[in-house]
């Protein structure tokens, strides 16, 4: 087939027989599902045994970028990555699930594409270190045995000096010592600054896999080059002038924007996009000047540093940079580090659990003793690397149900978005969809912002606030029906279960084409447009596809994913609302704004029942079994989808 935008083949890599070889991509896999995590799944329900060990050889891993990535399209340097995740989602340290995680790169996706290959499928675990080098001019397995034990940066440097082509630096997607350890927290990073997601470390580390580098020079074919071009130049002029559009952060609070302009180093952006957000910062006084961190979002080491007492913001740049050279998930890690501390500070464990450490708020050294504890698999830091139901089955203490010193924890993984703290958000956004997806996410996901002082208007603020018109002109973007249109919304009010479903549908499809859901809900809001993106499309590939076949194309991804999870055992009894949650509706967050309770999107407080119902109303705009919370025979046959059991 003459592809365009699609790079055209897939290459299978076995680690057990040391063999690579490739495929022609398969037409039907991209018209049904566009591209990961659709593909990905696809080839999981085929090659991924139900019930595996997530970090046996018998586990598979997916990565690929979509057809949109490597040109020109804002955000299309996002990459995908399904697979068997590590960290239990069950209490009883049973379940784990199958997923999806993006992750932004500036060289590793447009690299793979360029060296002829939409995605990867690993397979088996390596007998020795290894890293996969894949190029333009062939694929190797070669030996990692000097880059075992290095850290994140070590290694990117390492292969960046090793690797280079006439197009400059090579991709470079690692794990550090945690990964290498097989800490099921751990994650894996892709060009030295970018997280493909937690808990992808440890299964790398099972294959015994310290790298994968892609280099290339083939280039994008674009089936209507002047098409593509006008269709991108007249949503490039949109976002320039949208009021939500800022070249670089704008935090909305002078402190953190402060701190920002004071310490920021440089700033970047990944392949093709229109809005920088991976900084390096830099403490400039204090007893950890010159301490700096890569990552992104000053507010993180700003809150972590209050919640945990550090006054210094140059020791959390220390702290997290820590974590970023050992492969351990920032957000989770330093959740664990305050919880544990606490239990110390209570009583509840002692010296002995801690192999001696002495856990004090504020004291960087413990911190840092206990990351290193972490890495390392020794006392308290074992368990916890195993994530947070066995963490509370060794201190007998539910974090998902402590209301002050907890957090909300969603299949196992400890949620992004709080909605104790982000209340207005539990409605059509982050709170409902994080439920109901097939794992706890750290990423927004499918969002909306909450309401601004008028509801009513109709045109956007330069602050990520909407009104009810807002939020109706988004679902209509989306390509919905007028019928659709009119079981969401009345006239002062909609549906948030029902709503959620299309939200989700159009992030699958976002992730399929290869673009940053940050981007499409942060600085290049515009992109959010599912004609326009079809036109894009259209004009990339030569494929003739209606906004509305795009649409369905990713409910075809969410219903493979939650088809793979079915098989492990996942149903509606999974998808709990966090306990935390629950207790917000009885117990108030108090702040300087006064005492708040778990409030939907228009800050009306919310029951348990009211949380109920919403999963009702989602599972039947699904078609879904409202009991099991799972796909009918019947909707996935409608999607085209036979293969169910």
């Amino acid at each position: 087939m003459d592809w365009h935008g699609y790079a055209g083949r897939t290459l299978y890599v076995d680690l057990d027989a040391n063999r690579v070889r490739e495929e022609p991509l398969d037409p039907g896999l991209a018209a049904d599902f566009i591209g990961p995590p659709g593909t990905g799944f696809r080839l999981l329900y085929d090659l991924l045994k139900p019930g595996v060990d997530p970090l046996s050889p018998d586990n598979v891993m997916v990565v690929g970028l979509g057809p949109l990535g490597g040109t020109l399209m804002p955000g299309s340097g996002r990459c995908g990555l399904a697979m068997k995740y590590p960290v239990p989602a069950s209490r009883d340290l049973r379940k784990h699930y199958v997923a999806y995680s993006t992750g932004g790169s500036r060289r590793f996706g447009s690299m793979l594409k360029n060296a002829g290959y939409d995605q990867i499928v690993i397979t088996g675990a390596a007998d020795r270190p290894s890293y996969l080098l894949v190029t333009d001019e062939g694929v190797r397995i070669r030996e990692a045995g000097d880059l075992w034990g290095l850290d994140i940066h070590q290694t990117s440097e390492a292969l960046w000096n090793r690797h280079s082509g006439r197009t400059g630096k090579c991709g470079v997607w690692t794990i550090g010592p945690a990964g290498e350890n097989r800490i099921p927290i751990a994650q894996a990073t892709v060009d030295d600054v970018n997280s493909l997601g937690r808990n992808v470390g440890a299964v790398l580390g099972s294959k015994n896999l310290k790298a994968v580098v892609t280099l290339g020079a083939r280039g994008v074919r674009v089936r209507d080059g002047r098409r593509f071009m006008d269709v991108y130049q007249r949503k490039r002029r949109e976002i320039l002038n949208h009021p939500r559009y800022r070249p670089l952060p704008d935090y909305h609070h002078p402190l953190i924007q402060q701190v920002w302009e004071s310490d920021m180093v440089e700033i970047k952006a990944c392949v093709g996009c229109l809005g920088a957000c991976r900084s390096t910062l830099q403490a400039r006084s204090g007893a950890f000047r010159g301490a700096s961190y890569k990552g992104g979002d000053v507010s993180i080491p700003l809150d972590f540093g209050r919640r945990l007492k550090v006054d210094e913001t140059g020791a959390m740049y220390a702290l997290m940079d820590r974590l970023n050279r050992t492969g351990l998930c920032i957000l989770t890690t330093l959740r664990m580090i305050y919880y544990v501390t606490r239990l110390f500070e209570r009583g509840e464990i002692t010296r002995e659990d801690t192999g001696g450490l002495v856990l004090r708020m504020g004291d960087m050294e413990a911190y840092l003793a206990l990351i290193d504890r972490i890495v390392e698999r020794r006392e308290i830091g074992e368990v916890m690397g195993r994530g947070w139901h066995a963490l509370a089955r060794v201190v007998g203490r539910d974090p998902g149900a402590e209301f002050r010193d907890g957090c909300s924890i969603i299949k196992g993984v400890d949620s992004l978005t709080d909605s104790r703290f982000w209340p207005s958000n539990l409605g059509p956004s982050m709170g409902l969809s994080n439920i109901v997806h097939s794992k706890g996410k750290h990423a927004h996901g499918a969002t909306y912002w909450p309401a601004g002082p008028d509801r009513t208007r109709e045109t956007y603020w330069p602050e990520p606030w909407q009104s009810l018109g807002d939020v109706k002109r988004d679902a209509a973007k989306m390509g919905l029906t007028p019928e659709e249109m009119e079981r969401i919304f009345g006239p002062e009010d909609f549906n948030t279960g029902r709503l959620t479903r299309f939200t989700q549908d159009a992030e699958y499809l976002y992730n399929a084409l290869g673009i940053c859901d940050c981007v499409v809900h942060w600085e290049c809001d515009p992109t959010r447009d599912v004609p326009w993106l079809t036109e894009m499309y259209q004009a990339l590939t030569g494929f003739d596809i209606s906004p509305r076949e795009m649409l369905r194309a990713g409910e075809r991804c969410y219903n493979m994913e939650k088809l793979l999870n079915a098989r492990e055992g996942f149903g509606r009894s999974d998808d709990e609302v966090p306990e935390v949650w629950l207790q917000n509706t009885e117990i108030p967050i108090k702040g300087r704004g006064g005492e708040r309770y778990l409030s939907d999107w228009f800050g009306r407080r919310l029951t348990g029942g009211d949380l109920e119902n919403m999963l009702d109303e989602y599972y039947r705009e699904r078609g879904w079994d409202v009991e099991t919370g799972l796909p009918t025979r019947e909707r996935l046959a409608g999607l085209g989808l036979n293969m169910a059991d």
